[in-house]
């Protein structure tokens, strides 16, 4: 798809991209000194971000069920040290 003299990338990406989204997207862009490009960047970079609260809440549920199984997993860094004394 060609770009049309006037027309950004993000429509020339996304054709049915609305006149005023784009419109918001360029104030919006404007208001932080960026490109429009690279505010659109930074906005899916901040909604595809992990959420650090999902991840700790699935490190929690596996060590849930590590404890559930009875085995004693100890201390690692005691056996670090062992192994780096060695």
């Amino acid at each position: 798809m060609r770009k049309r003299k006037g027309e950004s990338r993000v429509s020339a990406v996304n054709p049915r991209c609305r006149r005023r989204l784009l419109q918001q997207l360029r104030e919006r862009a404007a208001r932080h000194g960026r490109s429009i490009e690279a505010e659109a960047r930074g906005i899916l970079e901040n909604a595809l971000r992990p959420d650090p609260a999902k991840i700790w809440a699935e490190v929690d549920a596996i060590r849930q069920r590590l404890a559930a199984t009875g085995r004693d997993f100890g201390d690692s860094v005691q056996d670090i040290r062992e192994d780096r004394d060695r």
